[in-house]
């Protein structure tokens, strides 16, 4: 498993562009290659927290 931190993930991003994979990840959804669990919540004191997480099938990996 590999984790990012936020560090590493502000330092990486600005030189991505992550349009091209957002419109394949569009792409598998609409072929039903994508799996998407119902969306996590947890309602805390100061507000809550949206927990989305899935996978395409035939891939290595999975986000959260």
């Amino acid at each position: 498993m590999k984790i990012a931190t936020l560090a590493q993930i502000r330092e990486v991003l600005p030189r991505l562009d992550l349009i091209p994979a957002i419109e394949e990840g569009f792409v598998a959804y609409s072929l039903g290659r994508a799996t998407v669990p119902p969306v996590g919540e947890l309602i805390l004191d100061k507000g809550e927290v949206h927990i989305k997480s899935g996978f395409i099938a035939g891939e290595d990996l999975y986000v959260i």
